[in-house]
C-alpha cells in the first residue's frame, strides 16, 4: 500500500529517509526551511562515526549504510573509497567500539606516518563530497516522483494532517520542533583549501593534542577537528582558522602554498542516543529520526531504512 508522507529536513538524514521511502512506492514530499541543510553540506563526510551512541544497533545501521554507499559510488554521487592514515605520538589501542567499525586496518609502515609522529592506522572507507552527494539525492527523489519545497516551519503541528505520516528528520531543529531537551549542538569548524595533489585522509588522534582532521576531496582539501560541546556560533573564528592551518601544514607540507577557497562552521546534532521512534500526536502519526550526532552519513541509510519501517507499521 502506498502512503502519503511528508519528510522535515534536507540534510542527509532527511533525503535518504525521502529517497527509501520513495523507491518503496510511497509518495513523499521534503520540507525544509533550507533547499539543502547546512551542516550536511559543509560535513567532511567520512564513513565515520564520532558523537553517536556505542550500540548494537548503532553498529548496524552502520554497516548498513556502509554497503548502501559502495554499492552507489562514482562520479556522480561523489562517494569514492579513500586511504585513510589515523595517527598519534605513540601506539594506542584506541577505542575498542569505535575500532570495531573500521574495515580491514592495518598498521601504518614508517614511511606513511608525517614527521612527529610514531603510530598509525590505515584503512579504506568510502569518502562522500556532500555538494555532489546531495544534488544526487535530490535528483534521485525527483526522479521518483518526490518533491521539495522550502518553507520555514515553526511546530511540527504546521505539518501534520490526518492520512499523511510525518517524518522528523530536521538535524538540530528537530529536537527544538519535538519539544525535546535532550538535543545539544556540537561546534565545529573547517577552513577549505585547494588540493595540491593530496589523495590520503589524515586523521590526527591524540590525547595530548586537539583533534585534527585533513581530507582530500575532489578538488579541495577540507580541514577541521576542535569541537565546542553545546555551543551554537554561526561565525567563523579567525584564531581557530589560523591554528587550523598551522597544524595542518606542519602535518602536511604540501598545503603551505594552499589557498584558503571558504569556511565554514557546523553544528552535529547530539543527543545521548539516536531517536529513531514514531508517536502519535492530534492523531496524526509522527516518526522521528533524529539525534545522529557526527555521523549523520554513517547512519543515513541504516536510520532511512528503519524509519521507512516506522511508516509502514504505523499506517
Amino acid at each position: 500500500m502506498n502512503h502519503e508522507v511528508t519528510v522535515l529536513g534536507a540534510g542527509v538524514v532527511g533525503l535518504t529517509a525521502a529517497v527509501t521511502l520513495a523507491e518503496r512506492g510511497h509518495r513523499v514530499r521534503v520540507v525544509a526551511e533550507k533547499s539543502a541543510d547546512a551542516d550536511s553540506a559543509v560535513a567532511a563526510a567520512l564513513w565515520a562515526v564520532p558523537f553517536v551512541e556505542q550500540s548494537e544497533r548503532t553498529r548496524g545501521w552502520a554497516y548498513e549504510t556502509l554497503a548502501r554507499l559502495r554499492r552507489d559510488a562514482g562520479p556522480d554521487t561523489g562517494i569514492r573509497e579513500q586511504l585513510c592514515r589515523v595517527v598519534g605520538r605513540a601506539p594506542s589501542a584506541g577505542d575498542p567500539w569505535t575500532r570495531g567499525f573500521t574495515p580491514p586496518i592495518r598498521h601504518a609502515s614508517p614511511d606513511e606516518l608525517p614527521d612527529g609522529y610514531g603510530a598509525g592506522t590505515v584503512s579504506s572507507i568510502p569518502l562522500i563530497d556532500m555538494t555532489r552527494f546531495l544534488r544526487w539525492l535530490r535528483e534521485t527523489l525527483a526522479h521518483l516522483g518526490g518533491t521539495i519545497h522550502t518553507r520555514r516551519v515553526g511546530a511540527l503541528a504546521d505539518l501534520t494532517s490526518p492520512g499523511v505520516t510525518l517524518v522528523n528528520a530536521a538535524g538540530l531543529g528537530a529536537g527544538t520542533l519535538a519539544d525535546d531537551p535532550s538535543m545539544r549542538p556540537v561546534r565545529s569548524q573547517v577552513v577549505r583549501v585547494a588540493n595540491p595533489g593530496l589523495a590520503m585522509t589524515t586523521i590526527v588522534r591524540d590525547g595530548s593534542l586537539a583533534p585534527l582532521f585533513v581530507v582530500p576531496r575532489f578538488d579541495d582539501v577540507l580541514i577541521g577537528g576542535p569541537v565546542q560541546n553545546g555551543v551554537f556560533d554561526e561565525s567563523p573564528d579567525p584564531a581557530v582558522e589560523a591554528d587550523l592551518l598551522r597544524r595542518a601544514r606542519l602535518l602536511e607540507p604540501a598545503l603551505a602554498q594552499a589557498p584558503v577557497l571558504s569556511r565554514a562552521v557546523g553544528h552535529r546534532p547530539v543527543r545521548d542516543t539516536v531517536r529513531v521512534e514514531s508517536e502519535t500526536r492530534g492523531g496524526c502519526r509522527i516518526v522521528h529520526c533524529y539525534g545522529h550526532g557526527g555521523a549523520g552519513i554513517a547512519l543515513s541509510w541504516g536510520t532511512a531504512r528503519a524509519a521507512a519501517d516506522l511508516v509502514e507499521e504505523a499506517t
